[in-house]
């Protein structure tokens, strides 16, 4: 008996050992350090030195990889047990963007920032009330929600609450002024590109007049239609009529009928010449007019706020000057 249960108890500890095997993976980097994160979760990444090691239980592992400037996919790499498996990953170094930044815990520290909100040249941003920046701001909510104000002068205020993990670092993109581009693209729509453009009233007249003559336009044409339809009718009775009484009794009705079908004819023609030219002035009006305080200005992504530098707590620039003696 002593002896089968001293065999079961080797059988269950090898088991257990096979199912506990561990292995390493080295991780090279080319940065100086990176941060490791196992199974997407950024509560449980990891900041390593390039060349650095970490242990994993033997099978697939789930991980990811990030720094400042970039971040990866996620990767399965195999951990063998006993042994230790060499992974080299390069982060592109050109690769700075939102998208990179975002969820991005290595850009959280490197910043010292979990929010950064890109606006207007010339919106105001609060945290809670507290200015921390105009265009662009980076700022640690410390994982306190709070509310996000943004004012423009001429476009108003937009207001959100902010919930960030202290974890991760998010990236908002809020811009109130109308860009160019976008309302040229909605003057395909009567009153869209004004209403873009916060010219609620002339977008209003532009809209219903639009709709409206369309619509009668629309009415008059399915009128039009059947109008013409009986005047055909009647033309056909009095070219096959049989008598003379029959004739002229068709004759007055097609004569008279085709009177009103000529009048829907030129009501319908009028209504499509006044829609068109609507729309014609809606088209021109959103090329021409601009928004009070103009289009969006300058086109300062969030990486000419991120390359100011700080002198003497003041945003300045250096330069060099050269002379040839």
């Amino acid at each position: 008996m002593t002896k089968y249960l001293f065999l079961f108890l080797t059988l269950f500890s090898t088991t257990l050992y096979a199912q506990n095997k561990t292995g390493f993976i080295k991780f090279e980097f080319n940065t100086d350090s990176a941060y490791v994160i196992p199974g997407n979760d950024l509560f449980e990444a990891v900041k390593l030195a390039s060349g650095d090691s970490l242990k994993f239980t033997e099978g697939t592992r789930l991980l990811s990889f990030q720094t400042y400037f970039d971040k990866s996919k996620t990767q399965f790499i195999k951990v063998i047990g006993d042994s230790t498996v060499i992974y080299s990953h390069t982060f592109e170094k050109n690769g700075l963007s939102i998208a990179a930044l975002s969820d991005n815990i290595a850009a959280r520290d490197y910043y010292n920032a979990n929010a950064m909100i890109l606006t207007d040249e010339d919106s105001e941003i609060f945290f809670e009330g507290n200015y921390v920046g105009t265009g662009f701001a980076k700022f640690n909510t410390f994982g306190n929600i709070g509310k996000l104000t943004i004012k423009n002068p001429d476009f108003g205020i937009s207001e959100s609450r902010l919930n960030i993990p202290e974890q991760k670092l998010i990236f908002i993109t809020d811009k109130l002024r109308p860009s160019k581009s976008a309302a040229r693209f909605f003057s395909v729509f009567p009153g869209a590109s004004q209403f873009y453009k916060r010219q609620h009233v002339k977008a209003l007249l532009l809209g219903a007049s639009a709709v409206t003559i369309f619509a009668a336009a629309a009415l008059k044409s399915a009128n039009y239609k059947e109008e013409l339809s009986l005047f055909k009718e009647y033309q056909n009775n009095y070219e096959n009529a049989e008598t003379e009484q029959i004739a002229l009794r068709f004759g007055d009705l097609a004569e008279s009928q085709q009177s009103k079908v000529k009048k829907l004819d030129n009501q319908r023609r009028g209504l499509l010449l006044a829609g068109i030219l609507i729309y014609g002035y809606n088209i021109y009006d959103a090329f021409t007019s601009k928004p009070a305080g103009g289009y969006l200005k300058k086109k300062r992504d969030f990486q000419f706020y991120l390359s100011e530098l700080p002198i003497s707590g003041n945003i300045g620039a250096a330069g060099t000057l050269k002379y040839n003696f």
